[in-house]
């Protein structure tokens, strides 16, 4: 016969043959880790001594139970799975989760320098170099917000160009008979690129959602020219003006 003793219920101590047992030189001494093997005959007072030593206030009420192969390998085996479960699950959730999230997107829109492409009698007519070009890209926010960024190629050193974006509007409506709003949209697109005899840009991040500037934001995408007082109803005065975001 075997018995195995058990400490406050969790810490288990190796199972022995029932005329031996190993004897506790004091308790400092197995808190320490350190036993000494004593094999005796086990008598009822030596027994109650061992088990006085380990536990003198057990929680359970009994010490001893029957030895059993399979009493650790039962109640060590859930333990061992359930990290394995929530390994899974974890990793599961995750995966949910990065198929569920949906790539951020972006787009760039390239324009042509004023030529009167918006219609007859717009075309740029200044000092300002024919040259330069923009390039509108939209990128896509987690916050539902989008980034909103002027590249400008060809600008001349020194030179702050103005940035806006104008909603559409019936000219009807309109002071100056203008297809769009005249005070541009600062939740869109107002903003300066600082001239360097090359390639500027500008950012900002609009309230609007990527796919309402994409798709249902109704507006002109103006560069005005730095060299001549600006001005919201002359387009010649624009270096660039089309769509916005198309």
């Amino acid at each position: 016969m075997f018995l195995r003793l058990i400490f406050n219920d969790t810490a288990f101590l190796p199972a022995v043959p029932f005329h031996s047992v190993r004897f506790l030189s004091n308790f400092e001494s197995y808190k320490k880790g350190h036993f000494q093997d004593i094999h005796k005959k086990l008598t009822a007072s030596d027994l109650k001594n061992i088990l006085e030593k380990i536990n003198p206030n057990p929680s359970c009420p009994s010490y001893l139970i029957p030895n059993n192969r399979y009493t650790m390998k039962k109640t060590l085996k859930p333990l061992l799975i359930l990290p394995l479960i929530a390994s899974i699950l974890l990793t599961s959730c995750k995966k949910d989760e990065e198929e569920k999230m949906e790539p951020m997107q972006s787009k760039t829109f390239n324009y042509a320098f004023n030529t009167g492409q918006v219609g007859a009698g717009t075309a740029y007519d200044g000092m300002h170099s024919k040259d330069l070009m923009a390039s509108l890209m939209l990128e896509e926010m987690s916050n539902g917000k989008t980034k909103v960024t002027v590249t400008l190629m060809n600008t001349q050193d020194g030179e702050n160009y103005m940035v806006h974006s104008h909603d559409a509007a019936d000219p009807a409506t309109t002071p100056n008979g203008t297809p769009y709003n005249e005070v541009p949209n600062a939740n869109v697109l107002v903003g300066v690129v600082e001239g360097n005899g090359g390639t500027a840009t500008y950012s900002q991040e609009s309230t609007m959602s990527y796919e309402q500037l994409t798709t249902s934001y109704e507006a002109f995408f103006v560069v005005h020219d730095p060299t001549q007082a600006m001005s919201t109803t002359d387009l010649t005065t624009y270096l660039v003006v089309g769509t916005f975001a198309r």
